[in-house]
């Protein structure tokens, strides 16, 4: 019973007192945090006095809290409903609807009580969260400034106007800006905040500091958890990052970005030696799939927090056929974007093909993030902007960052539009929507957050992606995989979910890179000279631990010679630890690592190029080639090593070296790649062969346009399809 002593001592109903000190007592449960005493006196109070105003509000609250958002909601707006002209309602009622993903009706809730009260800092904060999250960042902005002029110390709007900095590419103003907070309060959501900065800064080791600190001022606070989780994952650290995530999940154990991310972050960014591939790959297999089954029985409230937040990107870098977890993966985003976009009344998918007059134009969207000097623009999408006939064919370009520079100035002189700037998925959603693209093409999914979640959409009658990222989207939306017969096996459809288009060749109009070496002293890096020098220029995470063992012996077959990988600045960890793989490795088989192996920062062209051309061989990286560092040996008349992969994203190097008539120097496995290492290395007059082939052959790698006219073609077959 309500009344009973066991109930009162709980903060249960106490008969007899009056309902006023009732009241009092519950508010000052919640206060104290003990959200449990207060829920359960406020509903006994309910039960007696239905209509008891900050009961339904403050019980609102609590459900709110605890992550209930429609039950929030709804007793919220009881509330209301007894009492309208309550600020702190409206501004109760603003949180609710945007737990609840319903950011129009926060606005507007935000805007009742700031109609009421326009000197409400709590309004204001809020509303700023809402726009931040719509990706309106100026907004946002102009809110967090108005709240922290009423309220100087508000930490929250002290720390979510940071991120909002950080957001608009003001890294330095955001840190400047928390370490004067820091210095007046030090709060968990502002140590969390500079550690967010941080990560953007790729200060990893200080950001994860900064995510501690916030834990040790409240072990409870969500979000350092998560971030910490994030940060420990892109150290190589998983393990650490998954005990991180399971404290995340004991505290939203409903959180589906949490739920995801433990199933994600199973997969190694750098793999151990000796590691069971096949292992990880079975049990991210079975969190997935437990991950579906278990969303398909929740109403999702946020999307976008599932959607392009964390993409297992890393499954691409496992020589293995993904197409079936990525389909998986692919058709739950999908499922999760088609709720979204009913949820926000955005338009109904395109049909299956525009009402176009005979003779028009066709009308082409690129959605990319990467509309600047980038591998994904010069590689793939700069040919389109240079060849496509612009009287058969618009393009209308929507440019999901905010860098720009004299390639981004050149998309636009060449596109029929061009639109850019900071907006929510919504808005770029109905913007392409609206566009009447005949065929929309995204050069790359997987490299941020934005163009998955619009791909996952049907904004347009075809839909088509490339190999941005070289590997299938598995989105039911992307209806075809714009490839090359030079990178394709013959198998190759079986790779992908979507139709395999294979362009000719290199299925790409390349233009010669215009690079001016500027002189690099190897010495200065730690070369030594007068002993051969074998190129690796992946990332850190595309050298998988089975072929380690052809570093070593390539180095025990040659003798004294030197392989130099270069450290990305944001992947210095993850350098770290392939070094020490590889290291250990070579101690194993009783060779000094310190003898073989160079690391340098990573190379700006000028001096790149200068390595390349002093260097003996270049190792491509196998099962995951690199496409523009390959261009830019042949470029530099360096001879290539490389295998032949099973699949499109292990294939570069072999196709261009196939383009050149230069088969023979495609391997088909590490024995071989090894053979031909240690030849080219011994052998001057070999090296010196295969340099002059390089440079007589390498014009036919350049400014194709056959990829172009059948790309023509293709397009406006597809537009009528």
């Amino acid at each position: 019973m309500l009344g009973n002593t066991a109930n009162q001592a709980a903060g249960g109903f106490q008969p007899g007192v009056p309902l006023h000190l009732q009241v009092q007592r519950a508010l000052g449960l919640h206060q104290q945090g003990q959200l449990d005493a207060a829920e359960n006196l406020y509903a006994a109070i309910l039960a007696r006095h239905a209509r008891q105003v900050e009961c339904l509000h403050y019980l609102g609250v609590i459900k709110y809290q605890k992550g209930r958002h429609q039950e929030a909601v709804d007793l919220i707006k009881k509330a209301i409903n007894l009492d309208k002209n309550n600020p702190e309602a409206h501004s109760n009622l603003g949180l609710a609807l945007h737990g609840n993903g319903r950011h129009q009706l926060a606005l507007d809730s935000y805007a009742r009580a700031l109609a009421l009260n326009p000197r409400h800092p709590d309004a204001l904060n809020n509303r700023g969260n809402v726009h931040r999250d719509l990706n309106r960042l100026e907004e946002a902005l102009s809110d967090y400034d108005a709240a922290l002029a009423l309220r100087p110390r508000f930490a929250l709007a002290l720390a979510a106007r940071a991120d909002v900095l950080n957001r608009l590419g003001r890294t330095q103003d955001a840190l400047a800006a928390i370490d004067r907070a820091l210095a007046l309060q030090a709060t968990p959501e502002l140590h969390n905040a500079r550690g967010t900065v941080l990560q953007t800064l790729q200060r990893r080791d200080d950001a994860l500091l900064c995510f501690e600190e916030a834990l040790r001022c409240d072990p409870t606070h969500l979000t350092a958890w998560n971030h910490k989780a994030g940060a420990l994952y892109l150290m190589g650290r998983r393990d650490e990052a998954l005990a991180a995530l399971e404290q995340a999940a004991s505290l939203a154990p409903q959180a589906p970005d949490i739920r995801l991310k433990q199933a994600v972050v199973r997969l190694h960014i750098i793999r151990p030696a000796g590691h069971d591939l096949a292992a990880e790959r079975d049990t991210f297999a079975r969190d997935l799939d437990a991950f579906d089954t278990w969303l398909a029985q929740q109403k999702v409230a946020n999307p976008l927090a599932v959607v392009g937040g964390c993409h297992p990107f890393y499954l691409s870098y496992h020589e293995q056929n993904n197409r079936a977890l990525l389909a998986q993966y692919g058709a739950m985003c999908a499922r999760l974007m088609g709720q979204w976009a009913s949820q926000r009344g955005l338009p109904a998918p395109a049909p299956a093909a525009r009402a176009r007059k005979a003779g028009t134009p066709v009308r082409v969207g690129v959605v990319s993030a990467h509309v600047v000097e980038h591998p994904v623009w010069r590689a793939i999408v700069r040919g389109w902007f240079s060849e496509l006939d612009r009287e058969r064919f618009e393009l209308h370009v929507y440019y999901l960052g905010s860098k720009e520079d004299g390639e981004t100035a050149y998309a636009r002189s060449r596109a029929t539009t061009m639109q850019q700037g900071t907006r929510s998925e919504a808005e770029w959603a109905r913007l392409i929507a609206g566009a009447n693209l005949d065929v929309l093409i995204y050069p790359e999914l997987g490299m941020d957050a934005m163009a998955p979640r619009l791909a996952a959409l049907r904004l347009a009658p075809r839909q088509l992606a490339t190999w941005g990222h070289p590997e299938t989207t598995g989105l039911p939306t992307i209806d075809a995989y714009l490839s090359a017969a030079g990178l394709e096996a013959e198998d190759a459809q079986e790779h992908y979910a979507e139709q395999l288009v294979r362009l000719p060749n290199l299925g790409c109009h390349y233009e010669p890179p215009q690079v001016e070496a500027q002189h690099v002293d190897l010495a200065a890096l730690g070369v030594r000279p007068g002993v051969p020098l074998f190129v690796c220029p992946g990332s850190p995470f595309k050298y998988a631990p089975e072929y380690d063992h052809v570093l070593v012996d390539i180095a025990r077959r040659s003798g004294p010679c030197q392989f130099l990988f270069f450290a990305n600045p944001q992947a210095s960890d993850l350098t770290d630890l392939l070094r020490a793989r590889v290291a250990h490795a070579f101690r194993q088989a009783g060779l000094a690592p310190e003898q073989y192996l160079v690391s340098t920062p990573w190379q700006p062209p000028a001096r790149f190029y200068s390595i390349l051309r002093q260097a003996d061989v270049f190792l491509d990286t196998i099962g995951f080639s690199g496409f523009n560092t390959a261009m830019q040996a042949v470029d530099c008349a360096l001879p290539i090593v490389t295998v032949e992969g099973r699949f499109m994203r292990g294939r570069f190097g072999s196709a261009i070296l196939r383009r050149m008539g230069l088969d023979h120097l495609v391997q088909p496995d590490s024995t071989g790649y090894a053979d031909l290492a240690c030849r080219l290395a011994a052998d001057a007059a070999l090296r010196d062969t295969v340099r002059d082939a390089i440079v007589s052959r390498r014009d036919v790698l350049y400014c194709d346009a056959a990829p172009i006219r059948e790309l023509e073609r293709y397009l406006e077959q597809a537009a009528t399809a």
